[in-house]
């Protein structure tokens, strides 16, 4: 009789364990992942990111089985204490291109922060059991919810490189920060156009959270162009609504290295 009792118990044991399992209700677990400038993903956290940035947003379900699910993710500007609503969203994944990081006023030829902006990301999510049709409603409390915001933007031309083979300094780049757009043009001592482009064009490099356009190798027509004055022409539009409109000479010196002055390096 006890080894009947026994195994009775063994074989009701799993559907037990089972139908608390059922008893689990859907939750969620979102983050969001943007593709770094090492071109790997990388999860958003509470930091400051360079603009524009481009999210996509998981939601992560969990424990769903038996549930209908419908999502609402909240992105929410915060600009200066004040909140204004960006977009609602209600797919289980779902993108989105943050390009604001605040506004920016000149003093003394430097750019100051004027406003601040910040993001918040939130999500909630209804469910419905099919069998029942009884609903729940879970909603992230705001502590667990992603904030971040932009970097502003900053433009550095140098003045000089030496585009003489050794591995240094070779190319000229623009060192930028949190730009919205960039054009460029360069130009001979006689205002020919040597070569120009914009940031879908450009090769970007990017050392130390700043994103370097590659703009001239040196070359005219696939020759060495000769040493000289040259001259560069920048307009840009940076994340915190600066416009930049830029002239600088270039200094092109391939014979003596010692006489590159305030270089890409």
């Amino acid at each position: 009789m006890k080894e009947r009792l026994f195994a009775l118990l063994c074989l009701l044991a799993p559907a037990v364990l089972s139908s608390s399992a059922n008893d689990w209700l859907p939750s969620v677990e979102p983050v969001g992942i943007f593709i770094n400038h090492d071109g790997e993903e990388e999860e958003l956290s509470n930091g400051t990111y360079d603009a524009p940035l481009e999210v996509t947003f998981y939601a992560n379900p969990r424990d769903t089985a038996g549930y209908v699910i419908y999502y609402e993710w909240t992105i929410v500007k915060i600009e200066d204490s004040e909140e204004s609503v960006l977009a609602v969203r209600n797919d289980e994944i779902t993108e989105y291109t943050f390009r604001e990081s605040g506004t920016s006023v000149k003093k003394d030829g430097v750019y100051m922060p004027n406003t601040t902006i910040s993001y918040r990301v939130g999500l909630s999510i209804t469910y419905r059991n099919k069998e029942t049709g009884e609903e729940g409603y879970s909603e992230q409390e705001e502590a667990d919810m992603m904030k971040f915001s932009l970097k502003g933007s900053s433009i550095y031309v140098y003045n000089a490189f030496s585009p003489n083979g050794d591995g240094k300094n070779d190319l000229f780049r623009v060192k930028t920060q949190s730009l919205l757009s960039f054009k460029m043009a360069i130009f001979n001592r006689w205002g020919e156009k040597i070569v120009s482009g914009t940031e879908q064009t450009l090769e970007v490099e990017y050392e130390s959270d700043y994103a370097y356009y590659v703009c001239w190798d040196g070359t005219i027509n696939g020759q060495q162009a000769p040493d000289g004055v040259y001259f560069i022409s920048v307009e840009a539009v940076g994340s915190d609504g600066v416009i930049y409109t830029q002239r600088s000479d270039i200094n092109l010196l391939t014979t003596s290295r010692e006489r590159t002055t305030n270089t890409n390096n």
